[in-house]
């Protein structure tokens, strides 16, 4: 009598018990003696089989007769093998690290993309239209589609150990892409303001007769010698940054920001908003951001030994450059690049900072303080207690599982409290 045969479920992965009934299957079907209906079946896992699939039938007396014709028995083996190959690709596939699956991982990439792409292309084609947002909002829906970019380049970083080399480039290319994207968007959505200050000051001097307007250049140019001297101590109002500019530059370095500077001091009192101040190749300076307003953003490069406190800044902080520095910052964002040598972060932000070609940075909670700081911190979003976000540092450039060994967060003991507000009166 023929045995039937079963494989038990035991409550195992039901894909491995899938491969093991499909390999003996495919065992049986190549075997002379398999040839009751009911054991195919059963195999089969309970569905019915044709006896034209079977290898052989029965006999009246018991015996073994009229095998099956070849081609049908090659048939039943292929799609036992092929059933074999299935059950064999499940298996691996249920088995497999859904953040390591390839085909995964590059749907959601593109899932992503698709949606950054069409919130851009949805806030532009709402201009001019009852459905256009207010200023600050549109900034802030930018905001965080520029966050999502920063997001997306993380996921893909820490992908690239196990995507194929040509899907990494592509997806690498890919975020670029998205970073100019939404750049752009931002650029035509909410262009700078140009600052018009000189432009001004040469019309009013060339509306004066030749006379009057030597004896008023003369004025100007004492004026300008006097705000270079005087604004090593202390800037007032936003008029007063385009003087803290020093010796003129490229375009690159118009606008408001302190430049070019060495062992200096300087307060700045921005009391009407600014949209970006720019902080560029200083060395052993103290800078006061004190504004009353809060700052759109601020950008530092090539900064060395020098120490900024800042009040609210309702955008983002970005940093290029920053050797043995200290920073008091309060942002949305704070994105830090080739900070090293003991550079430390006092910081406040809605989201963790980013570092990337940095080492040996540290960070620490933001403490400072000046009157009217409060105000301008709930004009920026920062009221109520801090989140505590400033210790969730992440650096891009390490994609290891381990911790970034190129920063560590400040030990109480060794904080320092930030330097009060100089009493330096402007002149």
């Amino acid at each position: 009598m023929d045995a039937e045969v079963s494989v038990p479920n035991d409550g195992g992965d039901q894909a491995k018990m899938e491969a093991k009934r499909v390999q003996m299957m495919v065992r049986h079907a190549r075997r002379p003696d398999v040839s009751s209906p009911s054991e195919l079946q059963s195999l089969a896992g309970g569905r019915p089989v044709s006896r034209s699939r079977s290898c052989h039938s029965n006999s009246p007396d018991g015996s073994l007769s009229n095998p099956a014709p070849p081609q049908d028995r090659l048939a039943a083996i292929e799609e036992a093998r092929k059933a074999d190959a299935d059950a064999r690709r499940a298996e691996l596939d249920a088995a497999a690290d859904p953040r390591e699956n390839i085909r995964s991982f590059l749907a959601g990439f593109e899932e992503r993309k698709a949606r950054v792409e069409g919130e851009v292309n949805s806030q532009r084609s709402a201009v001019g239209t009852p459905d256009a947002k207010p200023a600050d909002d549109l900034r802030a829906a930018l905001d965080a589609l520029q966050a999502d970019v920063i997001a997306i380049e993380r996921s893909v970083a820490e992908a690239s150990y196990f995507l194929p080399a040509y899907d990494s480039r592509a997806c690498t290319a890919a975020v670029d892409h998205l970073k100019k994207t939404v750049a752009g968007a931002t650029a035509e959505l909410l262009p700078r303001k140009k600052f018009t200050f000189s432009k001004k000051k040469k019309e009013a001097t060339a509306s004066k007769p030749d006379g009057e307007k030597k004896e008023a250049d003369d004025v100007a140019a004492q004026l300008a010698r006097v705000d270079i001297r005087t604004t090593t101590t202390t800037t007032s109002g936003t008029r007063g940054t385009s003087g803290t500019s020093g010796p003129k530059g490229s375009k690159e370095d118009e606008g408001p920001g302190v430049r070019n500077r060495t062992g200096e001091t300087v307060v700045v009192d921005a009391s009407s908003a600014v949209d970006d101040f720019e902080l560029k190749r200083l060395v052993d300076c103290r800078v006061y951001l004190c504004n009353l307003e809060p700052l759109r953003a601020v950008r530092a490069y090539d900064l060395r030994n020098t120490r900024v406190y800042a009040g609210p800044v309702a955008g983002s902080v970005l940093l290029h450059g920053a050797d043995a520095c200290e920073f008091h910052l309060c942002a949305r964002q704070v994105r830090i690049h080739d900070a090293t040598n003991g550079t430390s972060f006092y910081v406040r932000t809605a989201s963790g900072p980013i570092i990337e070609h940095s080492s040996d940075v540290r960070f620490a909670p933001y403490a400072f303080g000046y009157p009217g700081i409060d105000e301008a911190m709930e004009k920026a979003g920062f009221g109520g207690a801090d989140p505590g976000k400033w210790r969730e540092v992440e650096d891009f450039g390490w994609i290891k599982q381990v911790a970034s060994p190129n920063w560590r967060i400040l030990a109480e003991s060794e904080r320092v409290p930030p330097s009060k507000l100089p009493s330096i009166d402007a002149t």
